[in-house]
């Protein structure tokens, strides 16, 4: 479901305004927080995308499809960057220090159309087009940045269409020194897409589409420019790469969709190989999850799995998941510390994503009345400090 360019619901309210919610319950950590983030003022939806090691949130308000970001303690900044595109729960990316933030903007160059390609933001209110932009690309989205932010992620159509047949998506990878260079694909690939990559850039991943007619998608990974199919112990496929940590020691991804291969997420550590990710307790068996980010370590992975409403239809619900415990549908993780937010008649409601320590959550959904609604939780041990400058209650000691 994270495939689509949007799959939000019709919005029918303002969002509300920052709450703060805590609780305690028996569960291993000794404080569980949540602080609710407002939408910007005059914008009456935003949606949050990605979090950095500091808690800072950055997402997209909307209608403009325009940059905000969310620093603790702070107001929600609107930082511009034009028209972007937009990928719910993926773009735009931030660098993990939060000093580069890349999304998909539309430049005019004379033609019947804008052209679409990556731009940056360092700071200030300056956006700036990428450099370097590779001859045999045309329009380009950003869809991975390196923790670092030195090396950004994507995909675009080819800059001279073929003559016959559907356009192949291109994946490429860009840094400053090298500009942007396009990605080979495997003999057996139509198309794929870049979403991740290590800071030194040697190691970059996505996914994969076998045929124009098949959209299923398949994690990739290309090992100095090398690509290579990720398959699990049995030699099977597995699904889409959604993210790596600094140096894609850890790679998460979804399950496999359209009932091609495993629906399970999974995580993929250097040394160790591939497992899957179980569903939380209660899942619908066969749902697909995705697993949108992991802590550095590879310990803590978030996402979500996808669960059949017979009134709602496909929804999509968040889980987190730790080494220690295994997967936790996040509502049911919350409720147990006795925070109400993201009840059972929430539209959808993902966790896309996580600080690298793995004590910082971010939530983005939908609730029962159309409200885009966004929070970072804070899952702490009973002496850590609030070193992020989020202010909650606690710290609360489990019983």
């Amino acid at each position: 479901m994270i495939a689509s360019t949007s799959h939000l619901r019709p919005f029918l309210r303002p969002l509300c305004a920052a709450v703060l919610l805590c609780g305690a319950s028996g569960a291993v950590a000794d404080s569980v927080t949540l602080v609710e983030l407002p939408a910007p003022d005059g914008y009456p939806v935003a949606g949050a995308t990605n979090i950095t090691a500091d808690g800072t949130v950055i997402g997209v308000a909307y209608p403009e499809g325009l940059v905000v970001r969310w620093q603790p303690g702070a107001e929600p900044e609107v930082l511009g960057g034009g028209m972007t595109f937009t990928l719910d729960n993926i773009t735009p990316v931030v660098s993990k220090d939060g000093a580069v933030i890349a999304t998909t903007g539309y430049f005019d160059e004379g033609g019947d159309a804008p052209v679409a390609a990556p731009e940056i933001w360092t700071g200030g209110t300056d956006w700036a087009r990428i450099t370097g932009a590779s001859a045999e690309l045309g329009s380009a989205s950003v869809f991975g940045i390196s923790a670092d932010g030195n090396v950004l992620t994507g995909s675009a159509e080819p800059a001279v269409p073929p003559a016959e047949g559907p356009w192949p998506q291109l994946p490429w990878m860009w840094t400053a020194a090298d500009g942007q260079v396009r990605l080979a694909l495997p003999a057996d690939a139509f198309s794929a897409q870049a979403w991740a990559a290590s800071n030194d850039g040697h190691v970059v991943a996505g996914f994969g589409r076998t045929s124009s007619g098949d959209f299923t998608r398949y994690a990739l990974r290309w090992d100095d420019g090398v690509p290579s199919w990720i398959t699990d112990a049995n030699g099977q496929r597995v699904g889409q790469v959604i993210g790596c940590n600094s140096d894609c020691s850890v790679i998460v991804g979804a399950g496999v969709e359209n009932g091609q291969g495993d629906p399970r997420a999974w995580r993929w550590r250097a040394g160790v190989g591939l497992e899957y990710l179980d569903l939380p307790e209660g899942a619908q068996a066969g749902a697909v999850t995705y697993a949108f980010e992991s802590s550095e370590d590879g310990n803590v992975i978030v996402g979500s799995y996808v669960v059949f409403d017979p009134n709602l239809g496909p929804t999509n619900h968040g889980f987190y998941w730790t080494a220690a415990d295994g997967p936790q549908d996040i509502t049911g993780f919350l409720a147990g510390w006795g925070i109400d937010f993201g009840a059972a008649d929430w539209i959808d409601l993902l966790v896309v994503g996580v600080t690298p320590d793995g004590r910082t959550l971010l939530l983005n959904g939908l609730d029962a009345d159309y409200q885009r609604r966004r929070a970072v939780v804070q899952v702490q041990q009973d002496d850590w400090i609030f070193a992020d400058s989020f202010e909650g209650f606690g710290p609360l000691r489990a019983d």
